[in-house]
């Protein structure tokens, strides 16, 4: 209506203000397109979050990090106040009590892991002469090779064959230089995630207060409290009982592996363990290195096929009995938000992403299932139909 106005209004410059109002009558956008103004600046102020995210990464994972942790170590500092505890105190027993458990596992994992990683070339090339013996494979390795000779690639066997090769010089920084670079991040890494995830534990709820304050009403700051609470005991609900499930699964794997006979079952079991925090992926990777451990050990098929099969076993006992029982038939997330956070958040933030995707995704779900306005997008995250989250 003020542009019209402007239009319309009468002014005494003549033919330059007949030409001001023909631009303006070109500029002035229907109200189709007006319409878009909203969803335009949201795709670009979404173009440009992601594109902070990415960019930020040592800066907002080791928040994020710290926030996952202070979800999931909350309810041990508040049950400790219960019994007159100090937040303060609480915190501090509680974070350096975990980070001591931590070293000692890694104590502990440090030296198979590293013998493991020196006799990789090795394992390898096991592996591969292993495999050329298996008469399936071999099968397949002659009808390789015979299509490459169809195709005149040439002799794939021969060592003569010109194959191109390209040579890459690294210039810049040298080795030393590059290990010093990436123990200092991940040192003050570390360091930032203990820190806040202290503060943020020794301070209770008073983040949540202050939220709420920033509401000038008295009754939108009791529902934004009550709403921050359910948030936070959601949340924390879902990442214990989630990190519950992931050691139950990694001790069920190395008392399988030791069963078996696997070397250094304790490893494997803390690598499924963690990876049982990428959905899908996780499981993955794990019995692919299950596999090449074993098939290395052992001469016959058996007990690869044992290892790798009771793996895949305990992981379909875990995901269609345990889980479904421990966290309720309803899972937080469907399998489609799943796969697209993992794909995003590894995008984003690589394997730390990824390990952090789907509690960041259940975390964003749970935000927007306490907002009318976000509501639809907790409905498409949601493992429910097009009803009412609750």
């Amino acid at each position: 209506m003020q542009v019209q106005e402007l239009i319309e209004a009468p002014s005494g410059s003549g033919g330059a203000t007949s030409g001001g109002a023909n631009w303006l009558m070109r500029l002035a956008p229907p109200a189709l397109s007006s319409r878009l103004v909203v969803p335009l600046l949201a795709a670009i102020l979404a173009i440009l979050a992601i594109a902070g995210l990415q960019y930020a990464g040592s800066l907002f994972i080791p928040v994020a990090v710290a926030l996952l942790l202070t979800l999931l170590l909350g309810p041990l500092v508040r049950g400790m106040t219960r019994y007159g505890v100090a937040e303060p105190v609480a915190a501090a027993l509680i974070v350096f009590g975990a980070l001591s458990l931590i070293a000692a596992v890694m104590v502990v994992l440090s030296a198979p892991a590293t013998e493991w990683l020196r006799r990789a070339p090795a394992t390898m090339r096991q592996v591969e002469d292993k495999l050329r013996t298996i008469e399936p494979v071999s099968e397949i390795q002659a009808t390789a090779t015979s299509l490459a000779r169809l195709a005149g690639v040439g002799n794939a066997t021969s060592p003569d064959s010109t194959i191109p090769r390209i040579q890459i010089n690294t210039l810049g920084r040298g080795p030393l230089e590059r290990v010093g670079w990436t123990t200092a991040r991940l040192v003050s890494g570390i360091l930032s995630i203990l820190f806040l995830t202290y503060f943020l534990l020794a301070s209770g709820s008073m983040f949540r207060r202050k939220i709420a304050y920033l509401f000038p009403s008295g009754t939108h700051r009791t529902r934004i409290k009550r709403a921050l609470a359910e948030i936070e005991g959601q949340m924390s609900r879902y990442l214990l009982l989630n990190t519950l499930i992931s050691t139950g699964f990694g001790c069920g794997t190395w008392a399988l592996l030791a069963a078996i006979g696997v070397p250094n079952p304790v490893l494997w079991g803390t690598v499924a363990g963690v990876l049982n925090f990428i959905p899908y992926v996780g499981a993955f990777v794990t019995v692919v290195l299950i596999g090449i451990v074993t098939l290395a050990t052992y001469d016959g098929t058996q007990q690869v096929l044992l290892a790798c099969g009771g793996f895949l076993l305990l992981d379909l006992i875990k995901g269609h009995f345990v889980s479904p029982m421990v966290m309720g038939r309803r899972m937080p997330l469907n399998t489609v938000a799943i796969l697209l956070s993992l794909l995003f958040w590894g995008w984003v933030w690589g394997i730390v992403g990824a390990i952090m995707a789907v509690p960041l995704t259940v975390m964003i779900q749970v935000i927007c299932s306490h907002s009318e306005r976000l509501r639809g997008v907790a409905i498409v995250l949601g493992n429910w139909g097009a009803q009412r989250p609750r």
